[in-house]
């Protein structure tokens, strides 16, 4: 079964889940890796204005 690495807009944290799972995380606001490297300067600006600098 292959993993996919996953990350959350609000969180700097990685996971690794079986792809039969993606659907379920994606429900919780989770995205693929792949797709979230486009969003990153967006989401670490936001982070910054709010004051949460990690």
């Amino acid at each position: 079964m292959s993993r996919v690495v996953m990350v959350h807009p609000t969180l700097t944290r990685q996971i690794e889940v079986d792809e039969v799972s993606v659907p379920h995380y994606q429900a919780s606001g989770w995205q693929r890796a792949e797709t979230q490297t486009k969003r990153t300067p967006a989401a670490a600006k936001r982070r910054r204005q709010k004051g949460t600098e990690d």
